[in-house]
This record gives C-alpha cells, structure tokens and sequence, in this order.
C-alpha cells in the first residue's frame, strides 16, 4: 500500500508544480499504462540488484514515478504543440533551428 501512496503522490506532485499550465495525468491513458509497468520494473530491478545501493525504497520509487510522469506529461504538450503549429516543424526541418522533439 505505501508504494500506491508514493507514485500517487508523485502523480499529485508534478500536477501541482504545473497547475498554471493545467497539467492532467490521466491514470487511465493506455501508453502512460505501458511507460509506468515498464519504469516499475527497473525499480524492481534496481531494488533486486542492489547496484545503485538504494538506502530509502519509498523515496526512490517517488522519484522515479515523478520523473516518468514529468516525461510523459512533456511528450504529450510537445504532440499538442506540434499539432496545432505544423508550420513551425517544417521549419525546424529546413534550417536546424525551431523545435525539436
């Protein structure tokens, strides 16, 4: 039960950080589903490994779902922005400066 609290509160966490720019993460979006049992599992295998000698489980697991959520939520602004500006990804592509992604 504490790990559901840890990455709920990560969840809750980088929504508050972002409030002004309404940050939503939908626990329900089917990629997001994917990305967080792929991020779970390096947990798990980090904790089984023990290489990067983790001293405090919660923390780490808070950290690593606030980082998932945190690129997760960047990927999709960065969909949205590109689908409601086209014009300016052809010119990223024509001259190296603009957006990339």
């Amino acid at each position: 039960m504490k790990n559901h609290r840890s990455w709920t509160a990560s969840k809750y966490r980088v929504e508050k950080d972002h409030k002004d720019i309404g940050v939503i993460i939908p626990l329900d979006d089917e990629e997001l589903k994917f990305l967080m049992t792929k991020a779970l599992r390096r947990y798990f295998n980090a904790l089984r490994s023990n290489e990067k000698h983790i001293k405090n489980v919660e923390n780490y697991l808070y950290g690593t779902m606030q980082n998932l959520f945190g690129v997760w939520w960047n990927k999709q602004a960065a969909r949205e922005y590109v689908a409601k500006h086209p014009e300016e990804e052809k010119s990223a592509d024509n001259d190296n400066s603009g957006l990339y992604y």
